[in-house]
Parts: structure tokens; sequence; C-alpha cells
């Protein structure tokens, strides 16, 4: 996989470290020579010295053969800008950019971006599920379709417990997907029994989070 990378600061240089040593190609745009020279010394790396944003540096990193385009600068407008002109002018299949004000997610993937992320959500969703440890967990959300999936642990006064997955009055979307228990992994089906212990995982609509921890956890 080719990857092109904008932005050279600590979240760029460890993606392009990370990547590099996983075997993937890596290219990556830096406006600070600085940066670029202290890179250079560091990674086994093509770096550019330039403006992501600039299509004559897009094309020295050799955009029109990557795979990905990341763009994690400091700055928004350049972050969106850059995906853009991946997308359109170089037609890269996925675009993937950082976001430093969350409120510029929902702009960033209206206006094309394949993968917008925020920084300060992410941290708000770890900070959610460490409070929420061992009763639900957020894995995955996927805003097309208000789709998540989430981890349950069943606790000892669950009212689910010695009940069959039949028997629980799911709602129609709701599907538990995968239960682990003492370490192995069963793949639920009608008459499966929940237990004590039970780590389950399951895939449902937003809307249904609450009456899905409510029925396996007994409290919402």
């Amino acid at each position: 996989m080719y990857i092109v990378i904008v932005g050279g600061g600590r979240i760029g240089s460890f993606l392009a470290s990370t990547l590099s040593k996983e075997g993937e190609e890596v290219a990556l745009i830096e406006s600070d020579r600085n940066v670029c020279q202290s890179l250079a010394e560091k990674l086994d790396i093509l770096i550019i010295h330039g403006d992501g944003t600039d299509a004559k540096y897009l094309e020295d990193a050799g955009v029109r053969k990557a795979d990905v385009f990341v763009a994690v600068t400091g700055e928004d407008k350049v972050n969106l800008v850059s995906c853009q002109m991946a997308k359109k002018n170089f037609d890269v299949p996925r675009t993937v950019a950082r976001v430093n004000e969350p409120k510029n997610e929902s702009v960033f993937e209206g206006l094309g971006i394949d993968v917008a992320i925020s920084a300060v959500t992410a941290a708000s969703m770890v900070i959610k599920n460490a409070v929420t440890s061992g009763e639900l967990t957020t894995l995955l959300t996927l805003k097309e379709g208000n789709v998540e999936l989430v981890e349950l642990h069943v606790p000892e006064d669950s009212p689910a417990i010695n009940r069959s997955i039949k028997d629980l009055g799911l709602p129609d979307d709701c599907i538990l997907t995968t239960i682990i228990r003492h370490g192995h992994l069963i793949f639920p089906r009608g008459g499966t029994v929940i237990e004590v212990g039970d780590l389950i995982v399951a895939l449902t609509t937003a809307e249904h989070v609450d009456e899905l921890k409510k029925i396996t956890i007994g409290k919402t």
C-alpha cells in the first residue's frame, strides 16, 4: 500500500514511522524545513519539503499512485483542501483528515472526506468508555445507517442470565454477533443461553442502545 501523509508533527511522524515499520510505502509532506531535516534523520521514507495544498508537492510525493491520503496538520483548512485535491484532482481512493475543531467534523464529511477524525471527539469517547467499563462500551460507530457495534459485560444481577437469546425480547434491528465465555468464542443462535460474565458483542442502531443495555445488563 502506498500512503501519502501531509503534516510531520507528532501525529504525522508517529503514523509514518509505524506504517513504514509495518512494511507500507510512505511519503510525507511537511512545510517546515527543520522538521523535514529532523524526520529525514529518523525515518527511511520519502520526505517532501513543501505545502500540502500545492499540487506540485503532491505530485512530488507520488500522490497519483497513492492508495490512501492522510492530512494531519494542525490547521483544518490545510487538511480539508489537501484531502479534496487528492480525491478530486488525483483520484486517491481513500482520504483521511485530522479535524482540530470538533464542529468541523460534519463539514469535512459533507465535503467528501472519507474519514474525518477529531482528537477531541476520540478522547471524549475513550473517557466515556472508561467510565462505563464493565457495563457497555461502544467499539465502533458507523454514521451511515446510524449503527453502533457495542461490547457488554453481563453482571451477576443481569435479567438476561439463564435466558435464551430468542426469549430476551431484543429489538428487530439488534443482533448479538459474538459471545466470549471463559476465553472461548461463541457465535450465538436463538437458543444460546446467557451466562454470568459473558462478554457480548452486539450490532444495533443508536436509538436502541439503551434498550439493549437494559435487557442484557439491567440498567440504562
